[in-house]
């Protein structure tokens, strides 16, 4: 699915050697997910310190931003002017279409993906089904659910609890593993953004 690819890309290209690149700081409006409409279809840009995730892409988005420009290339292909009012980021795209994109707390950004961290792998698919890996090559599926920054997972056949916090800055999970040996272990699995 293809979200603004009928945009002029290098156009924009060329005005970009010429204007200045900004700094990616920590105090950059943009570093947040911004949630909006376009063509009758759910937009979602996702920054997370200097990458930037497209929802529903496969592959993370390369991108480019100014004060007010912004390129990304990827699975999804775009360049936009843009500017915020009231809290608001306001896209113009190549055709002149505004969509207007709201913040969405960090906590309310879906938890699905990969995670992983010292020997363990655990996928987190929407619907409440999760599997995890060990280094080992031994494996478990089971069932999570989300209680704001609480994660329970429940792995089948034996009903084995884990309960991870969820840092959604990190983005990390923060749990104990019980490993097939028995041995237990805090782990710090983080959110696999590249594949």
């Amino acid at each position: 699915m293809r979200r603004p690819g009928f945009l002029a890309l290098l156009s924009v290209l060329t005005v970009f050697t010429v204007a200045s690149q900004i700094g990616w700081q920590g105090d950059n409006r943009l570093l947040s997910r911004w949630v909006g409409t376009h063509e009758d279809r759910p937009w979602w840009l996702d920054f997370y310190g200097d990458t930037m995730l497209v929802i529903d892409d496969t592959l993370v988005v390369d991108f480019r931003a100014t004060r007010d420009s912004l390129i990304a290339y990827g699975d999804t292909s775009f360049s936009v002017a843009y500017w915020f009012v009231q809290d608001r980021l306001l896209v113009q795209t190549a055709s002149g279409e505004i969509i207007t994109m709201a913040p969405q707390d960090h906590l309310a950004r879906p938890i699905h993906g990969d995670w992983r961290g010292d020997g363990v792998r655990i996928r987190i698919w929407r619907g409440g089904v999760a599997s995890s890996r060990y280094a080992s090559g031994t494996a478990r599926s089971g069932e999570w659910q989300r209680r704001s920054r609480t994660i329970i997972f429940t792995w089948l056949p034996d009903s084995l609890d884990w309960t991870a916090q969820y840092d959604p800055l990190g983005p990390a999970l923060l749990t104990t593993i019980v490993a097939p040996d028995s041995s237990t272990s805090t782990v710090i699995l983080r959110k696999v953004l590249r594949q």
